[in-house]
């Protein structure tokens, strides 16, 4: 029997509760958790969620960002980072002072890395 990943519950989920309300929500819910129950599986019930929020915003087509800088950015130049991946772009954003300066941003399937750090690996590279 193979086992399921929690992205594979968190998908069920979603297909499972699309449209539902009041009690039909509820009955669902409860089976599902009687389901994960079953398999083991309440302990990763935060990262199925996290996942299953993923699906919400997927469906809302909201776009999630990472935004990774040596030091902190005014909104200003966030919004305009915001505005390069489209309308409905949510980001977060961290300090990473190993980079050094510029930016690195992450997406669900890319990594557009821009920072000094890489950059100065790079011509390392090129030099060894």
């Amino acid at each position: 029997m193979t086992k399921n990943t929690n992205r594979q519950y968190a998908k069920a989920l979603f297909e499972a509760t699309k449209n539902l309300k009041g009690e039909k929500l509820y009955k669902v819910l409860e089976k599902f958790a009687g389901i994960l129950a079953r398999d083991h599986k309440l302990k990763q019930s935060k990262n199925i969620i996290r996942e299953f929020v993923k699906y919400i915003k997927i469906g809302e087509g909201i776009k999630e960002i990472q935004i990774t800088t040596a030091r902190e950015l005014d909104i200003k130049t966030i919004n305009k980072i915001k505005d390069v991946f489209g309308n409905n772009v949510e980001a977060t954003v961290s300090i990473d002072p190993s980079l050094l300066g510029g930016v690195r941003i992450r997406t669900e399937d890319k990594i557009l890395d821009a920072s000094l750090q890489t950059q100065l690996l790079k011509l390392k590279q090129i030099i060894a």
